[in-house]
């Protein structure tokens, strides 16, 4: 195993299940009820899980990101309402 740079934060294993294919496959609405159900209302969770998203794909699969996007602007509606 590579040794980590120095000041890289500790890896930490999500608590959240694994999404197999829901980012991609669900629709933005569909996706985010089920990020806040499963990341129980944790926006700083659900926005980071989405950022990961949008970073490590709006080169290659800009629409992707946008929908991630998309789906962070919901969740915070969401989350707002409540």
């Amino acid at each position: 195993m590579a040794k980590k740079p120095k000041g890289a934060p500790d890896f930490k294993d999500s608590d959240a299940p694994d999404a197999e294919g829901k980012f991609r496959d669900l629709a933005p609405r569909a996706l985010a009820k089920w990020l806040i159900e499963t990341r129980k209302g944790n926006l700083q969770k659900i926005i980071a899980s989405l950022n990961q998203q949008i970073v490590f794909n709006r080169k290659k699969k800009p629409k992707y990101a946008a929908k991630m996007r998309k789906v962070q602007n919901i969740v915070r509606t969401m989350l707002k309402d409540k």
